[in-house]
């Protein structure tokens, strides 16, 4: 699933990685986001990641705890630990 984000100065493209194993995680607990991946993408891209996945799962019905999106080449990590949902960089783990 791929959701292009217009911004004032170029547009990004936001592509959901195909997951390496089902799973049925809803990602449904408190979301959060590390302070590097938002200098790093913005809120607007992490919010527009966020939406994607959340419709991903209704289409599939559960994901993998680990999500992973190629943002304009750079990668953007969605983790869902049950009663949090956080956003990272690769480089938070």
């Amino acid at each position: 699933m791929i959701a292009p984000l217009k911004q004032p100065a170029h547009k990004k493209t936001i592509k959901l990685l195909p997951q390496e194993k089902e799973g049925q995680y809803q990602f449904s607990g408190r979301f959060v986001a590390t302070r590097a991946a938002i200098e790093k993408f913005g809120e607007a891209v992490i919010i527009a990641a966020h939406i994607t996945l959340l419709k991903e799962i209704k289409h599939k019905v559960g994901l993998d705890y680990l999500q992973v999106f190629d943002v304009d080449g750079e990668k953007l990590w969605f983790i869902d630990d049950v009663t949090h949902v956080t956003c990272l960089l690769p480089s938070d783990y």
